[in-house]
């Protein structure tokens, strides 16, 4: 019923033995664990027992091992509770060990702190390590509520509060860099930040180099184009946590995966938050232009600064990511009719994937967003090993084992078998990433046998033959999964140069954002 009852009764760990890695690295100790004397479950919230025992068993094993053991336990296991028998299964397990040694992660997505629930319970004393989840899968896109963040642990300090700590808890943190630095950076500050418009504006001086260089009219130019589209960064996309997972068109075609996105319902105007977005891109474009312009050495040293050029592809490839949403949709829809209509599946298929290629071709200018490293780090894991079989692959040859294993958590998750009738079940696509050569090889080749499979349908006059679709799907994802040909470690393309021309092909998405207005201005 709670999703955890069989880890506790069925784990023989629990019932007498050392775990073998506990075991390999110290010595067993034989110290029976004393427990508080709350026993009986009478307090004004009482716990329930049948946990409270359960509790018991997992400390008693956990101390077995380690007579000073903390039990360290993850939130997320209870993050849709809210019930007051479930509060109660909770307290059950905070009884069962001896104060301090039960210690929380609260695993909020957003950071608003499931410590609150049960009346502001605070984990019934436990001690708890207040944290954002953020991201599932380690998937792309700029997200994350600053201004709550700056909250943490501040607005709970109090002598009943039972806090001890602060973090993050997501499943991959190579994104949102704003983000993290300031929720890690929360562990050393005695008081929230008065100003954040002013904290991002002196990061982007840092980060970039700005405070080194002369300030001269044209160093001045560029610092305000880049302070003012941090602000406005935080203004909307560091104002809001959106979702934990990558909703975009991206690699996501369905209504089902898709999110509502930063478009308004016509799938063409852009909402206030969006224009926001657009408006920082324009201003790092704007700098980059100023850059080029510029023949001191110390500007044009900006074509080789990584934090400047991951910051500015980062930010283009969301603003055409956002835009892949409502293409994403009318595609969608194009595919979906009774009656398909061969110009409108060419029109809204072509418009969708060209927006692809877009993102494919701009961040194939930085090293953060190429597939290559990925599958290079994977096949260099299995180099000196043996035997890795596997009845999805052809072969027990390791390297291919682990880059199989690489391509297959970016895509399908589940393995997808051979002539398989449609990719199984599962959490599909959930560790996308916004990669060059995942994007063109993976999605737009996607996107493309969804568009002929329409296309040939449309010429016998039927709808869209899924099953027929699933099959090719499956023996898409069947092919790139195991395949083992190699992606490029190297950037391709010039940065500045592929982000003028991407802004340039499509800033009339943004045309009816109009005298976007910041808080720095």
């Amino acid at each position: 019923e709670f999703g955890t009852d069989h880890w506790y009764q069925l784990d023989g760990y629990f019932n007498g033995g050392t775990a073998p890695w506990v075991a390999s690295k110290q010595q067993t100790s034989k110290t029976t664990p004393q427990f508080t004397e709350d026993s009986s479950g009478k307090s004004d919230f009482p716990h329930d027992n049948d946990w409270y025992q359960r509790g018991r068993a997992v400390y008693t094993g956990l101390t077995r091992s380690d007579p000073d053991a903390i039990w360290a336990f993850q939130g997320f296991s209870f993050i849709d509770w809210s019930s007051q028998e479930q509060g109660q299964a909770l307290k059950g397990f905070v009884d069962a060990a001896p104060p301090g040694k039960f210690v929380v992660m609260d695993m909020s997505y957003t950071g608003g702190g499931e410590w609150q629930k049960w009346n502001n319970a605070s984990f019934f004393g436990a001690p708890f390590v207040w944290t954002a989840l953020h991201n599932f899968g380690g998937t792309d896109g700029l997200k994350g509520d600053m201004f709550r963040l700056n909250q943490i642990p501040h607005s709970i300090l109090s002598p009943i509060s039972t806090v001890v700590g602060v973090g993050a808890t997501p499943e991959g943190i190579d994104q949102n860099t704003a983000f993290y630095e300031f929720l890690f950076d929360s562990a050393f500050r005695e008081h929230p930040t008065p100003n954040l418009h002013s904290y991002v504006a002196d990061r982007s001086d840092k980060r970039y180099g700005l405070a080194k260089l002369a300030n001269d009219a044209n160093t001045h130019a560029i610092r305000n184009h880049l302070n003012t589209a941090w602000s406005l960064l935080l203004d909307s996309v560091y104002s809001n946590d959106f979702t934990t997972f990558d909703k975009t068109g991206i690699s996501h075609l369905t209504h089902e995966a898709l999110g509502e996105g930063l478009f308004e319902a016509d799938r063409f105007t852009p909402k206030p938050i969006m224009c926001q977005v657009f408006e920082a891109w324009r201003h790092f474009i704007l700098a980059v232009q100023l850059i080029e312009s510029s023949s001191k050495p110390t500007i044009q040293a900006f074509r080789n600064n990584e934090p400047f050029i991951y910051d500015l592809i980062n930010l283009g490839r969301e603003v055409l990511a956002q835009i892949s949403t409502p293409a994403a949709l009318n595609f969608s829809d194009a595919t979906e009719r009774n009656m398909l209509n061969r110009f409108e599946l060419e029109k809204t298929g072509g418009i969708y994937m060209s927006i692809l290629l877009d993102v494919d071709s701009l961040v194939a200018t930085d090293t953060a967003f190429l597939l290559g490293p990925w599958l290079e780090s994977a096949r260099e894991l299995g180099k000196d090993m043996n035997a890795c079989n596997s009845t999805f692959l052809p072969t027990s040859e390791c390297q291919h084992f682990f880059e199989w294993n690489a391509r297959t958590q970016l895509t399908t998750w589940n393995p997808t078998p051979a002539n398989a009738s449609a990719i199984p079940e599962g959490p599909i696509d959930y560790a996308s990433k916004h990669w060059s050569g995942l994007i063109l090889d993976y999605y737009v080749v996607r996107a493309s046998i969804l568009l002929q499979q329409s296309l040939r349908d449309e010429d016998v006059g039927q709808s869209l033959d899924h099953r027929a679709l699933d099959e090719r799907l499956a023996q898409h994802a069947f092919q790139w999964t195991t395949g083992t040909n190699s992606y490029s470690s190297n950037t391709i393309g010039d940065p500045f140069e592929a982000s003028q021309a991407a802004y340039a092909k499509n800033k009339h998405w943004f045309a009816a954002c109009q005298h976007v207005n910041t808080t720095s201005q």
